[in-house]
């Protein structure tokens, strides 16, 4: 087994998509589907994702083994609600290197680029069945609702500005202001 310390965090850009594409290619069929919630994944609908990262706006952080290669990806959707900028989180790491906390160190990397810029939340998206996503979700202390066969996770961030979360409408799910 491998140990986590020996792989490096980096955020990576466009001059990285190849190791992105390779890393994602990588990954069995139920990997993928797990890792972008959907039902077959194919490598075309994972070279189009690829073609489709916005480098430079959103976070994009690769988990690198000691050969260069990208072994895991976080990649934190970058979007607006309210005029307050909010991240969504996915994450895939290869499958034997799996259970080693690397998951949990990537949502850290996210955890950081979001509080430095201020950002109100961080969100994700899994369906129920990935419980190593949840998992993820649960130990960066995120609030997790289920709907039908997904799980939404939610974290509000404490923003520079001193707004706080506060409970939402006739709901009571918990809400970020901005």
């Amino acid at each position: 087994m491998s140990n986590a310390c020996a792989f490096a965090i980096q955020a990576l850009d466009a001059f990285d998509a190849p190791r992105i594409a390779a890393h994602l290619l990588r990954l069995a069929p139920e990997d993928r589907s797990a890792r972008f919630a959907a039902g077959l994944v194919t490598d075309t609908t994972i070279c189009r994702y690829v073609g489709s990262m916005r480098f430079g706006h959103d976070a994009l952080f690769g988990l690198v083994d000691a050969n260069a290669q990208v072994v895991g990806l976080a990649h934190g959707c970058v979007f607006e609600v309210q005029g307050r900028s909010r991240i969504e989180a996915a994450f895939s790491v290869d499958d034997g290197l799996r259970g080693l906390g690397l998951g949990t160190r990537l949502m850290r990397a996210l955890d950081a680029f979001a509080s430095v810029r201020d950002m109100a939340a961080v969100v994700g998206l899994c369906a129920s069945r990935n419980l190593a996503m949840r998992r993820i979700f649960e130990r960066a202390g995120m609030q997790l609702t289920r709907a039908d066969d997904e799980v939404h996770a939610m974290r509000c961030l404490q923003p520079l500005t001193g707004h706080g979360p506060v409970l939402s409408g006739r709901s009571g799910k918990l809400a970020c202001r901005g």
